[in-house]
């Protein structure tokens, strides 16, 4: 890649983030960032896809029936399907318009001819500008993922806890990955928890602090049910694990009944029914400070992306530097890597592999030294606890003593 191609990916980069981010950042200071009311006003996207969504829900609502969960504990079905398509049909929209960034980003990276003035391949350093031009295009898929946090908080649950029924009545998702049926319900579960955190954080914002203290407790003790029937669901066998099932089904459909009401028409707080908490176990009081606050965690992806740019720049000003140039851009990719942990776990196989190989590189020459020295004749020491072979000499090699 020259260097003029170089600046006019900068360029087109610079300007849809920039677009992107005033956009992200106005939805989320409204507090209107809800996927699909936009898409809903083309009226065939009201259709893609909708039939399956709707068997997808029929075949939900049959395995809450076989689990005996009561009809006022179920979600509506037209308002599940209406209320799920429309994620669905938003996140759909709204992900091309998030991967145009990181496509103009990663374009490049293909095999490109040089240019007519023979200018040469890209350097390293512009493979790094352009892994941070990545980075920062998935934290803003991330600041997005948050703004629609924010503005329709009951939005998340409805997903979540949706899934999680799937992967629980149905025990389909650890099929269609490659990891574990167990690690796939954990996953499942904290994701459900976090997304019941942060809507009781976020429903009552407009309401007076009495509500919003007993909507945070009724959440906490929801979450506390749920860990208890989830703890007797992994360690219980039988029948006992069967009502474990059904306990933590009606528990999670009674959740998802409340959130998948229309958000327009929502008018009341409730995040559960009142009935499912009366056995409910008290809260662990640092339940809900397991969790990093947002605030720290903002700060520490700002502080590692800053050093990270920081080393970047340095690279950029001296390009000619040679190893000065090397050891700033991997400086700032694991600047960036201590931020994201998916890049740190790729970082951390990459050294863990090279390690490996670099051990059985020593180990081989140990082992064929070894193999030299076993094929070795005895040693005097071994010749001399022979009683035969005591008159003979290493030196005349084996045959009798003078003298």
């Amino acid at each position: 890649m020259t260097w003029t191609a170089f600046k006019e990916l900068s360029f087109y980069w610079t300007s849809w983030t920039l677009f992107e981010a005033l956009w992200i950042g106005l939805l989320w200071a409204s507090r209107s960032r809800v996927p699909g009311r936009a898409v809903y006003w083309f009226r065939p996207a009201r259709r893609v896809r909708r039939r399956a969504c709707k068997r997808r829900v029929d075949t939900l609502l049959g395995k809450l029936e076989q689990r005996r969960v009561p009809v006022p504990d179920r979600p509506d079905k037209a308002q599940l399907v209406d209320r799920w398509h429309r994620i669905v049909a938003g996140r759909c929209a709204s992900v091309p318009f998030q991967v145009v960034p990181v496509l103009i980003a990663i374009g490049p990276l293909l095999p490109l001819r040089p240019g007519p003035d023979g200018t040469p391949v890209a350097a390293l350093w512009m493979a790094a500008a352009i892994a941070a031009y990545c980075t920062v295009s998935i934290a803003l898929m991330a600041a997005d993922e948050r703004a629609v946090a924010v503005s329709d908080p009951a939005g998340p649950v409805t997903t979540q806890a949706a899934l999680f029924l799937e992967e629980l009545l149905e025990e389909s998702t650890a099929r269609r990955s490659q990891e574990s049926a167990l690690d796939a319900h954990g996953k499942a579960f904290r994701r459900l928890c976090r997304a019941l955190r942060t809507q009781a954080r976020h429903l009552t914002r407009e309401q007076p602090s009495a509500v919003r203290e007993r909507i945070r407790e009724d959440t906490e003790r929801l979450i506390a049910a749920l860990t208890r029937e989830n703890e007797r669901y992994l360690f219980s066998e039988g029948p006992d694990r069967e009502a474990a099932v059904e306990g933590l089904a009606r528990l999670v459909s009674s959740a998802l009944q409340h959130s998948c009401r229309p958000r327009d028409g929502r008018d009341s707080p409730v995040v559960v029914g009142a009935h499912l908490l009366a056995d409910a176990p008290s809260p662990d009081g640092t339940a809900g400070l397991s969790e990093e606050p947002l605030r720290n965690r903002l700060r520490r992806w700002t502080g590692g992306l800053a050093a990270a740019a920081c080393l970047f720049g340095g690279a950029v000003v001296l390009p000619g530097g040679g190893v000065a140039t090397d050891v700033l851009v991997l400086a700032g990719l694991f600047s960036v890597a201590a931020v994201f942990p998916q890049l740190r776990a790729v970082l951390g196989r990459a050294m863990a592999a090279l390690s490996g190989s670099a051990q059985e590189r020593v180990a081989e020459p140990a082992a064929a030294a070894d193999d030299r020295s076993a094929q070795r004749p005895e040693s005097a020491s071994a010749r001399a606890a022979c009683p035969n072979c005591a008159d003979r000499s290493g030196v005349t090699g084996g045959s009798p003593t003078v003298g």
